[in-house]
C-alpha cells in the first residue's frame, strides 16, 4: 500500500506545523505509513494534487469550496475549532479514521 500523504493548511503555517508534528508522532507510534506536512494556505495549489488529504484549519474555512473544486481528486476536510484548537494529534488522527482515512 502506498504512503498516505496529508497536508494541513492554515493562514500562516505556524499552528499547523505544531499539530502536524503531533499527528505524525501518533501515526509513527501506530507504525502507519503516513506523511503529515504543514503549509501556509498560499501553497495549496502547489501541493494539493500531490497529497491524498487536505486538512484546512478553521480560520481558512472560507476556502473550503474553492479548494474542493480546485483539487477534485483529493479529500478535503475542514477542521472544527474544537478539533484544531485541541492541538492534539490523536484527536485529528481519530477524525480522519472516522472518515475512513488512515
Amino acid at each position: 500500500m502506498k504512503q498516505l500523504k496529508i497536508a494541513i493548511f492554515c493562514s500562516g503555517g505556524f499552528s499547523t506545523s505544531l499539530i502536524g508534528s503531533k499527528m505524525q508522532k501518533v501515526y509513527d507510534a501506530e507504525g502507519a505509513d503516513v506523511k503529515v506536512d504543514a503549509y501556509d494556505f498560499g501553497m495549496v495549489d502547489e501541493v494539493g494534487d500531490d497529497v491524498d488529504v487536505i486538512l484546512l484549519a478553521p480560520q481558512i474555512g472560507w476556502a473550503y469550496d474553492q479548494t474542493k473544486e480546485a483539487h477534485p481528486n483529493t479529500k478535503v476536510i475542514l477542521l472544527t475549532m474544537q478539533q484544531f484548537g485541541s492541538m492534539d494529534g490523536q484527536v485529528l488522527v481519530d477524525v480522519l479514521k472516522e472518515k475512513g482515512i488512515g
